[in-house]
């Protein structure tokens, strides 16, 4: 009988698990950039290249960079339609618009010039490699399609 009610309740936990999904420090805001590969985003082909997207480059009509902006990457992939990432480029653990990730040299990391966490881009998935806090860089959508490059939320 014990162990019935343990199986019981070991399957309510498991259920009462999967039902919560990672909530980012970083609020949502409006995402949607338009890249190409041929002309002006041209730069981002080789792998490990990366560019930051702010209000002060993007066509504000129509495009969206998120709370702090948006770094998109070009990491290691077999194919090149899951080869490029996006982050935000707001520090989790400082919270702030102002307070913004740069590339290292190594073009590998993110480091925020704050709080000194620091974020591995290779990968795609901006894990915290070290510092003070416990969380991902956040992340955006990406399709590519052809030469062109989407990233929304």
């Amino acid at each position: 009988m014990k162990l019935r009610y343990s199986l019981l309740f070991l399957a309510f936990l498991f259920l009462i698990s999967c039902d919560r999904k990672y909530i980012s420090s970083i609020p949502d805001y409006p995402v949607y950039l338009e890249l190409d590969l041929n002309f002006e985003d041209k730069d981002l082909i080789p792998i490990q290249a990366y560019k930051i997207f702010t209000e002060k480059n993007i066509n504000q009509r129509i495009e969206r960079v998120g709370y702090g902006g948006i770094l998109v990457y070009h990491g290691l992939s077999n194919t090149a339609s899951d080869a490029y990432f996006a982050f935000d480029i707001s520090c989790p653990h400082e919270s702030s618009r102002t307070v913004t990730v740069e590339v290292d040299e190594s073009r590998v990391y993110a480091i925020c010039p704050k709080c000194d966490s620091k974020f591995e881009l290779l990968n795609g998935i901006g894990n915290r490699i070290s510092g003070p806090t416990d969380e991902y860089l956040k992340s955006y959508q990406v399709s590519v399609n052809g030469n062109r490059i989407t990233v929304r939320n």
